[in-house]
């Protein structure tokens, strides 16, 4: 029986090869309209110069979720397809998959399980890195003993974000204009969480990067985080994004930490220096 693990973009995974037997990795992109220009948030995408056209936009951008017919044709690529999306609180990704999946299962039939990650970045990374290790390790699993694993797996991991610009943030009307206006001038870093519902939760103001990381680890280990697999996605900031894991390894040594650029959609939302953060705890931080 083939396998098919399947994300939309805002997981930054590009060009990632599972290592389980007869099993692929396909990403269903998001788009980002721009003054009436779309950006196709896939590995071909200029995400530098997206970044610059929205900085020049004064107008709100905006951004779309996958179609149904796009996460259709991936789901008939398999036999076993479990897709992850981007929080439903946040896009229309979630509920597009579900259209799609009955429509495919009309078809004939077939083992499709949509996983709504209640997050963005790092841990639709994890959820699709540790699935993959399930599936090596278990070569004989069955599919409802898969989805069993992720739906554990997303319940024990989360992401945090730590953000330092809020341009696009304000923009969309995702964070009161006057704030945004004075975190940015101010130079102040915030920190935030997702929350149960899989919306964005300020968890505090800094102005250092010391006291951001020094907070990252202290939610990290009041969580139950004691190793495995950390993504830290970066928005133009490598240096910062391996100076958090460096803070991590020291922490626990056995972390197993991968850094990665933002796509088009999380850098949109990160913007310039942000980070994005996924991890877990329990079953989803098992020892590297």
């Amino acid at each position: 029986m083939s396998w098919a693990i399947v994300a939309d973009s805002s997981c930054n995974l590009r060009g990632y090869t599972p290592q389980a037997a007869d099993t692929k990795y396909l990403f269903a992109p998001l788009k980002i309209n721009v003054g009436g220009e779309e950006f196709i948030d896939n590995e071909h995408l200029d995400v530098a110069e997206l970044n610059r056209r929205v900085a020049e936009e004064e107008a709100a951008s905006s951004s779309a979720c996958p179609s149904v017919g796009e996460w259709a044709e991936l789901f008939r690529t398999a036999d076993n397809v479990i897709a992850i999306t981007i929080s439903a609180n946040l896009s229309g990704s979630y509920e597009a998959a579900v259209m799609a999946r009955e429509l495919v299962l009309e078809e004939g039939p077939r083992n499709i399980f949509i996983v709504n990650s209640r997050a963005a970045g790092g841990k639709l990374e994890l959820l699709v890195y540790l699935l993959d290790r399930y599936l090596t390790a278990n070569p004989d699993a069955t599919f409802n003993q898969a989805t069993a694993y992720i739906t554990d797996v997303e319940q024990s991991s989360t992401v945090m974000f730590s953000l330092c610009s809020y341009e696009n943030l304000t923009k969309s009307g995702r964070m009161p204009k006057m704030a945004g206006m004075l975190a940015n001038k101010l130079s102040i870093r915030i920190l935030g969480i997702a929350s149960d519902e899989g919306t964005i939760k300020v968890l505090g103001p800094s102005r250092s990067q010391k006291k951001i990381f020094s907070k990252i680890i202290s939610m990290m280990e009041s969580q139950g985080y004691n190793g495995g697999p950390v993504f830290i996605d970066h928005a133009f900031n490598e240096t910062s994004a391996q100076a958090l894991a460096s803070k991590i390894s020291e922490k626990w040594p056995s972390a197993e930490i991968l850094c990665l650029p933002c796509g088009g959609l999380c850098s949109y939302y990160a913007e310039t220096d942000g980070l994005i953060i996924g991890y877990g705890w329990g079953v989803a931080s098992p020892q590297a």
